[in-house]
């Protein structure tokens, strides 16, 4: 047998040990995502590049890289002169096989993921989780059945954190020396990361959706300590916990983490995990793909629009009074007041209450053409009459041109089914996904709005929409039909837009009379200072700053100044949002001249950070 050993059979046993190790250490895990990768349907990749940009929001990893990267990453494994590992050459050359018809973005991203894997055993958790996010949920690595219940508890709570519990996990925190130096023991003792890294997976993939920027970092980072601690608990003294466990316990009481919650008994994890570890021998097979998540019934916004269609109906009369109030204040500067009157209102509600027994596509259209139509009847005196005749069409056999606005309404609240299947096809294909949202929320707002004023139900249906429709609005416009709720139902996270940020906005609530019109004077800005600055804002990061400024700027300037100058004065105070959330990626040069305009009402000096006072 020893000779042998030199012969046909030692070749095959080495060539086996070989490819066993070909990728490094985790060879088998590598194997298994680049099969994956290879199989991923374009729905799958529309999650995991969407996935990836919301990770990117708190790394800060710059989620689009240029299209040449993917040459230079191919050149470099190509290369002899050692600047890839041998491992990560050969999973780089089957990686590129597998995905070679992939766009460049698609690769990148298996690329960091499978980087990840490679160098898993080299690798902090939160940095392979940073990479590997984006597929965790359709190439989990992570053996769930492993972990143990308390694990498995704090996995689930992890993702259905509230917005609040973010801001809580953001604080800043400090621990006790002797329990600080106790873990660090712990963790020396053994270096088993598959309960940091399954935590680090999971508060990357929730925490981004409520908290962005350097506080969601922050509270991923916080998360992942408390894994830390959870993997060490045999090692730490109760005491110790308890102070390690301090800066999660608000968020999630390590009390609750010890409830028994129905748990898999004992031999039915070890018998998963066998069965998995069997299963790992075998030639790699297509993972399960679980069946696609039906979309939100409110948009891309879902939860912003039930925090507001819950609040709202609790309003109480004072608060009304505040909202309107303050939407008269918005309308004369954007003199948006009449372009959605309490006629256009009524008779989208009624579209929408009159199609409840319709599928979705037909109530879209039939939406799309009440829209077209009320606006046509409003506008009789003032639009050429062969325009609104032509939006009036669908509805021309059904109800008399010749009626007023509050007729209309009673009109369509007497429609019929067919009478509204009638007029859905009649209308040109409308964008479903666009347009549904906007009928689901106002479907819960239907009992609600019919028993309010029509100043009130006007107002809360433009909230409603701009919530629905945020993403596509610029935040100027969303400020104006959203800023009479702002104070009563927040719709921005103070903690998320930071220190210099907030101050600036409480700056804008003071503004005075000279410091607005200061602000209403006309100003142009260098093309490359434009330019750069819209090189930042390419991430969207600055959107909730100039958001909040927009908000406060739409309240204070008309109490001030009105018309044209008002709204002359709100753009600039919501362009400096834009500006004093981007300051830490423009030079001072940058940051000086794009500051002109607002210097003079609000100096850049006074929202720099307080003194502190001994």
């Amino acid at each position: 047998m020893a000779q042998s050993s030199h012969g046909l059979l030692g070749r095959i046993q080495r060539a086996n040990d070989d490819a066993s190790r070909r990728f490094g250490p985790n060879t088998a895990e590598v194997e298994a995502f680049i099969h994956a990768a290879a199989h991923l349907t374009p729905w799958q990749w529309r999650q995991v590049l969407a996935a990836r940009r919301l990770v990117a929001l708190v790394t800060k990893e710059g989620a689009g890289q240029a299209a040449e990267s993917v040459h230079s990453i191919q050149d470099a494994i190509r290369s002899s002169e050692g600047k890839v590992s041998e491992p990560m050459a050969k999973a780089g050359e089957a990686l590129f096989e597998a995905l070679e018809k992939k766009s460049d973005e698609k690769v990148i991203a298996a690329w960091q993921a499978v980087s990840a894997l490679v160098l898993r055993h080299q690798l902090s958790a939160l940095k392979f989780a940073a990479h590997y996010a984006p597929f965790a949920a359709l190439v989990p690595v992570a053996d769930a059945e492993a972990l143990d219940p308390t694990t498995r508890r704090f996995l689930a709570a992890i993702e259905n954190l509230t917005a609040e519990q973010c801001d809580v996990l953001a604080r800043p925190w400090r621990l006790d020396h002797d329990a600080s130096r106790a873990l660090l023991q712990a963790v020396a003792k053994s270096r088993q990361l598959n309960i940091e890294e399954a935590v680090a997976l999971a508060a990357l993939n929730a925490i981004p959706a409520h908290l962005t920027g350097d506080a969601g970092w922050a509270a991923v980072r916080t998360a992942v300590h408390g894994g830390r601690v959870l993997s060490r608990r045999a090692e730490l003294a109760n005491g110790e916990i308890s102070v390690l466990w301090a800066p999660l316990e608000a968020a999630i009481p390590l009390e609750s983490l010890d409830k028994e919650a129905g748990d898999k008994g004992t031999r039915t994890r070890v018998r998963a995990v066998v069965t998995r570890a069997i299963e790992s021998i075998k030639p790699a097979k297509v993972v399960p793909v679980p069946p696609p998540k039906p979309p939100a019934p409110f948009g891309p916004n879902s939860g912003e629009v039930t925090a507001f269609l819950r609040g709202v109906v609790e309003l109480s009369p004072i608060q009304w009074l505040r909202v309107l109030d303050r939407r008269q204040l918005v309308a004369s500067v954007t003199r948006e007041g009449s372009l959605e009157p309490a006629g256009v209102v009524r008779a989208l509600l009624a579209a929408i209450e009159g199609t409840k027994q319709l599928d979705t596509f037909t109530r879209c259209k039939a939406f799309a053409a009440v829209e077209r139509a009320s606006f046509a009847v409003e506008a009789k005196d003032r639009v050429k009459h062969d325009q609104v005749v032509r939006e009036y069409q669908p509805f021309a056999t059904l109800i008399p041109f010749e009626v007023d606005s509050d007729e209309f309404v009673r009109r369509l609240a007497s429609l019929r089914s067919d009478d509204w299947a009638q007029v859905a096809a009649s209308v040109p294909t409308i964008n479903q996904e666009v347009v549904a949202p906007l009928i689901n929320a106002g479907t819960a707002l239907l009992d609600f709005l019919g028993r309010r004023s029509d100043e009130q139900a006007v107002a809360t249906w433009h909230a409603v929409s701009a919530l629905v429709r945020r993403h596509h609005l610029t935040p100027i416009k969303f400020a104006a039909s959203y800023a009479p709720f702002a104070s009563a139902i927040p719709a921005t996270s103070a903690r998320a837009r930071g220190a210099m940020v907030l101050r600036y906005v409480t700056a804008i609530g003071r503004l005075g009379g000279s410091q607005c019109e200061l602000l209403a004077i006309p100003w142009q800005l260098s093309d490359d200072v434009s330019n750069a600055l819209s090189r930042v804002m390419k991430d969207g990061s600055a959107r909730p700053a100039e958001e909040a400024a927009a908000l406060a700027a739409v309240v204070t300037v008309p109490m001030r100044l009105s018309g044209s100058a008002g709204w002359a004065a709100v753009k600039t105070a919501a362009f400096g949002g834009r500006v004093i959330a981007s300051r830490t990626r423009l030079t001072p040069e940058q940051m000086e001249a794009l500051w002109k305009p607002i210097q003079p009402a609000i100096p850049l000096a006074s929202l720099g950070a307080p003194k502190i006072r001994r």
